[in-house]
């Protein structure tokens, strides 16, 4: 392993770990399928995005992994580590998507099951009401519990949820939760990954990652523009909320827009933040966001 303690929701790591090595993937992939006890994949084919690089955040705040197993099932894989008003619309949006891809003369009932699983830095519910890390949604009736179709499914995996315990006690989606978590002491990462073959695998992928000079400045870049990240919506945020003024509220939220713009953030994300930052509603974002644009 490394000499320093390496961010595993780091973009550029996350890539080079399971964009470009199947059988991990497909390991993370069933430790979710595993759980809801639904068929465990055996291949996946990864599809090209590039078509979706206009939507792409980019700047180490995303990644977007879609690939299709051999039955045709398509998985879309998603690490967010900044925390988004609207993530669950924004999940329910990319699955609707990946999903409706009908063909010419296809019929519905061709339609293949499509899952999206979001691994995520921020808790999305409320700790309190909800605390189990993990996850699922489908569609039901609300009064029978009756699904009408096993074709959606999205998960979600709250990483700040994750509670440690005796990893011959865990599942294998604990461990991969454990992989994640910069909570995890080393020792006890390294016991989980000699019982998981696919994480033994991941962390030897980052050895040689944080081996390449070329690759471990790709790293340092996407944490620095983390960090700075960070620091510099604070400062937004808190110029807004300084002393309770009107005209600082608006001065701090035209200063989180203009840094938002400036890192190349899309406009519904940031009406996004900008909501979750200062209490905003929808409309009322969308008007600051359109005026300071």
């Amino acid at each position: 392993m490394a000499g320093f303690r390496i961010n595993r929701t780091n973009d550029a790591v996350f890539k080079v770990v399971f964009a470009k090595h199947p059988q991990i993937t497909i390991s993370l992939i069933n430790a979710f399928f595993e759980f809801q006890g639904t068929e465990l994949i055996q291949d996946i084919e990864f599809i090209d995005r590039e078509m979706d690089a206009d939507e792409y955040e980019g700047k180490e705040s995303r990644l977007d992994i879609l690939g299709r197993t051999a039955s045709g099932t398509k998985v879309n894989i998603e690490m967010q580590v900044n925390a988004l008003a609207a993530m669950g619309e924004r999940s329910v949006y990319y699955w609707a998507r990946n999903y409706a891809d009908l063909k010419r003369g296809e019929e519905y009932d061709q339609l293949n099951r499509t899952v999206a699983i979001n691994i995520l830095g921020f808790n999305l519910f409320d700790a309190g009401k909800y605390p189990d890390m993990h996850s699922c949604f489908g569609i039901y009736d609300v009064k029978t519990g009756c699904q009408l179709t096993d074709k959606l499914e999205i998960h979600f995996l709250e990483l700040p949820k994750f509670k440690a315990r005796s990893v011959k006690d865990m599942n294998r989606m604990e461990k991969w939760a454990a992989y994640f978590s910069p909570s995890t002491p080393d020792e006890e990462l390294a016991e989980i990954a000699a019982s998981e073959a696919a994480i033994q695998e991941a962390m030897e992928v980052e050895d040689v990652f944080t081996k390449d000079e070329v690759a471990k400045r790709s790293y340092e870049k996407a944490e620095k523009f983390r960090r700075d990240q960070a620091a510099q919506l604070r400062y937004a945020a808190e110029e807004g909320r300084k002393e309770g003024r009107e005209e600082g509220l608006k001065e701090g939220i035209k200063a989180m827009i203009t840094t938002l713009k400036e890192m190349d953030v899309d406009k519904k994300t940031t009406i996004d933040k900008i909501m979750t930052r200062f209490n905003l509603k929808l409309n009322v974002a969308q008007g600051y966001v359109e005026a300071n644009w």
